[in-house]
């Protein structure tokens, strides 16, 4: 924090001139233990639910690319035998100032006078600006070493000079990189290490919630971590040989509350399904029509992607280099004949 210059100690009464003691943040430690590697990480994070707009955020929209751009980069690298490199920035949002005055109670730890707090200089993890000002940091930084923002997928970039081309794949503070050559690709690293604190990884085993397994003919995509993880409030261990029951029909009801955790569960879903596991989408689709009026029926529903998806689990997207397995198949029917006769 004090190598970041992260914040300032100011005085409690010259703060409250400029806002309101309302708006005052709180903080909390987070500590996490990764598996791969096997490491403890901690983050101090704001407890962002008091800020007032207009007062200590303003904007908010951050863009993030798609996993059919990051597909697109590994299919690149596969078919054109290119280099290939993940990696994650480390402490992204400090590396990006705030443009709002954001004042916070000492952290605990913090050793302070009395009647004094700190005042952000830094974007701190989980105010609600923070992914927009790195985001906007990280952009600068990629156009003045001279890469180029793709039109259609605003986190995504490429590279040219005599050296050879690049693709860049960014989400949040996560990223791969892909070069025609390695001299580029050494090239690019020392340009990027000069600007920003980076970890790059050894070996490609994951991005993001992407389990990437490396093949000798390409990669496979696959999610099966995130599938073991969900779970039913009263599972009735079903078994799904498809993402729906036959004659799926579902109706709504007169309920006007949000259920949380069907909200949840669908979200989780979506996300496997843009990810690795297109097989579902429609289930998914279908399921998420129903968010403000989830009963017993529709949890019912939403029981059968989850099963089908733990019976497939090892399912996933290949990319390969050649077509042994590669073949494209279509689908005209996209809920798999479920709709009866």
């Amino acid at each position: 924090m004090n190598s970041e210059k992260v914040f300032t100690v100011v005085n409690l009464k010259e703060a409250l001139k400029t806002v309101p003691r309302e708006s005052i943040l709180s903080s909390k430690w987070v500590f996490v233990k990764k598996e791969k590697p096997k490491r403890y990480k901690e983050r101090l994070v704001a407890r962002r639910f008091r800020q007032i707009q207009g007062i200590n955020f303003e904007e908010t929209f951050a863009p993030t690319p798609t996993f059919n751009a990051l597909r697109l980069l590994f299919l690149t690298t596969t078919l054109m035998k290119w280099e290939v490199k993940t990696f994650d920035f480390k402490v992204a949002f400090l590396h990006s100032f705030i443009n709002k005055p954001v004042y916070m109670w000492p952290p605990q730890g913090l050793s302070i006078p009395k009647n004094h707090l700190v005042k952000l200089e830094k974007a701190l993890c989980e105010t609600k600006q923070a992914t927009r000002f790195w985001g906007m940091h990280l952009k600068q930084i990629l156009l003045e070493i001279g890469f180029v923002t793709n039109k259609e997928d605003p986190r995504t970039y490429s590279f040219e000079n005599k050296e050879g081309k690049a693709l860049l794949w960014i989400h949040v503070d996560d990223g791969a990189l892909t070069t025609s050559s390695n001299t580029l690709m050494t090239h690019l690293i020392s340009k990027l290490d000069a600007k920003l604190k980076i970890k790059w990884d050894q070996e490609i085993t994951k991005i993001v919630v992407l389990t990437i397994e490396k093949r000798a003919n390409g990669y496979k995509f696959h999610q099966k971590e995130l599938i073991k993880k969900l779970t039913l409030p009263n599972p009735r261990n079903i078994t799904a040989l498809s993402p729906l029951p036959h004659d799926c029909k579902l109706e709504s009801n007169k309920a006007t509350q949000m259920d949380k955790e069907y909200l949840r569960r669908i979200g989780i879903l979506l996300y496997i399904a843009q990810g690795s596991r297109p097989d579902i989408s429609y289930a998914v689709n279908y399921l998420a029509i129903f968010l403000m009026c989830a009963t017993t029926t529709h949890w019912n529903a939403l029981e059968h992607p989850i099963a089908y998806l733990r019976k497939t689990e090892d399912l996933g997207i290949l990319i390969l280099s050649d077509n042994t397995e590669n073949k494209l198949t279509c689908y005209v029917d996209a809920n798999w004949g479920g709709e009866g006769n």
